[in-house]
């Protein structure tokens, strides 16, 4: 298993209700990620990208099965290509209910992960179903946990998905304005409260009355931000090293000299009530 490998965040601006064109903006943007970036071996897409974040009837017109026409395409560009690919879709069941999806493709072009939206936004519940499955995905790089957006706001579910064994988490959104610093922070909290990777990537521009900021961030295991996207909001590709031996070395290191300095402060607290 690689202990270190390359990750990309593809921010962009789907055009809402069209697919076609969304996913001839994805395939130009994952060239682009391999002509910039050879190395990297997995590229996340934001939040119901290939859609775009439209909340109407064009939904149920847009959303497909986990194995339909988008999923064929995007199988033949992770072969193509040798990447993992993640993207957010709008999934149809065969009873015809609509999920809040993240798809997850190998490199050999199969399926390895499909994560239903859990935690769904009070606009959302009008139009989605919600999941009920954490999904968990071993691959080639590690561990790999799916999240989607609000889920970040929820330290449940980024705490069971580290407990079994995550060691980063994917995470496409469609996080609006003015919500910038509760974005960053839920993120960089869910990093450093399990000591993982989390790779947020955010849809930039408008969608009815939404207007979405980007700030696409990978955050480290210790909270730190690694790297972003500009604060202009362009569509832009965000790349960092994922380490996971850094990772491994933090969980050793990092929390245990803080636990020594609380057990010090408390410690002291004692011995204060003491005197």
């Amino acid at each position: 298993m690689n202990r270190s490998f390359d990750i990309a965040l593809a921010q962009m601006a789907p055009a809402n209700g069209d697919i076609g064109a969304n996913l001839a903006k994805m395939e130009a943007i994952i060239n682009e990620c391999k002509r910039k970036f050879p190395n990297v071996h997995l590229l996340l897409f934001p939040e119901l990208c290939t859609t775009g974040y439209v909340l109407s009837e064009t939904l149920k017109e847009a959303a497909q099965t986990w194995d339909g026409p988008t999923f064929q395409h995007m199988s033949q560009l992770a072969q193509k290509f040798q990447l993992y690919i993640a993207y957010g879709y709008a999934e149809k069941d065969r009873a015809e209910n609509i999920y809040n999806s993240l798809m997850l493709i190998h490199p050999s072009g199969q399926c390895i992960g499909n994560y239903r939206k859990i935690h769904l936004t009070p606009f959302e519940k009008n139009w989605f179903s919600s999941g009920a499955e954490p999904v968990l995905v071993d691959t080639e790089l590690g561990r790999i946990g799916l999240m989607i957006c609000w889920d970040l706001a929820f330290p449940e579910l980024a705490r069971y998905l580290a407990v079994h064994g995550a060691e980063l988490l994917l995470v496409p959104c469609a996080w609006e304005s003015p919500f910038h610093a509760p974005f960053q922070k839920f993120a960089m909290a869910r990093a450093i409260d399990n000591t993982v990777y989390v790779a947020a990537c955010n849809q930039i521009g408008r969608s009815s009355s939404f207007h979405f900021f980007g700030l696409s961030s990978i955050y480290g295991p210790d909270g730190s931000e690694i790297a972003a996207a500009n604060m202009d909001g362009r569509e832009e590709l965000v790349h960092a090293m994922i380490d996971q031996n850094e990772r491994q070395r933090l969980k050793k290191n990092f929390y245990r000299k803080k636990r020594l300095k609380a057990h010090g402060f408390n410690r002291g607290m004692k011995e204060g009530v003491a005197r």
